[in-house]
């Protein structure tokens, strides 16, 4: 018979499993919808204050861009605040808007002033009054006005040497100097009437000198005519 050798008992070793690793939760990314939102938020305060509010176009464009990548990244589930996203676009919408208003109502005022600001239509004239007194113009302004313009004339006539300055609108012109006699005009034509004066007064001042007069001719009608020896000043209000 044969003998057979007894099985040895196999030794069978396992490693050890390692624990599960736990990866750390992701921060939401909230950063730029808080931002845009902030941006936003003052941006629309500033759109409501005239000149200063100029600044708040960088800051509305900024958080309107801001906030739609804050809502963008929240539909993705990258960050929390979704509300605040969405509010950082409508505050910033609100205040381009704004902005948009602000910006077209200074155009068309700035528009409307350059339209409305009186433009001579001719070089003053000076004649000379004690030489030739019918050669003084009776009435500068012309006769047929142009149907959608208005014609303001200036007349200043001194009784000796003299400054005359005249304003309208937002046009001031320098003073200019008569010698005694002479009689000066200027013709205005504008859109719109605006606030005119006109001043005469003496280089040397005499108790004894006669008036100077100033006059106001508004589309062929005088509003105000002044005589003074001191000082003649015409004003007229539209």
């Amino acid at each position: 018979m044969t003998a057979f050798a007894p099985l040895k008992e196999a030794t069978v070793s396992y490693a050890p499993t390692p624990p599960p690793v736990m990866q750390a939760p992701s921060q939401p990314r909230n950063g730029l919808g808080t931002a845009g939102f902030v941006l936003g938020l003052v941006g629309l305060i500033f759109a409501f204050i005239p000149l200063i509010g100029i600044v708040a176009w960088p800051l509305t464009i900024l958080g309107l861009i801001f906030g739609v990548i804050g809502l963008q990244r929240a539909n993705r589930g990258q960050s929390t605040n979704k509300g605040m996203a969405i509010a950082a676009i409508a505050l910033s919408a609100i205040g381009l808007v704004i902005c948009i208003i602000w910006t077209a109502a200074f155009g068309k005022a700035v528009n409307d002033t350059a339209n409305s600001l009186p433009t001579p239509a001719a070089p003053p004239v000076v004649a000379d009054t004690a030489a030739a007194p019918e050669a003084a113009p009776a009435n500068a302004a012309p006769a047929e006005a142009e149907s959608a313009k208005h014609t303001i004339v200036l007349e200043v006539t001194t009784a000796a040497k003299s400054n005359v300055q005249w304003s309208s609108g937002f046009t001031t012109n320098s003073q200019e100097v008569l010698d005694k006699g002479k009689t000066w005009s200027q013709t205005l034509t504008m859109d719109d009437l605006a606030f005119t004066s006109v001043t005469v007064t003496p280089v040397n001042f005499d108790l004894n000198s006669k008036d100077n007069t100033c006059k106001i001719i508004v589309d062929g009608k005088t509003v105000v005519e002044q005589s003074n020896s001191v000082g003649a000043l015409c004003t007229y209000q539209p």
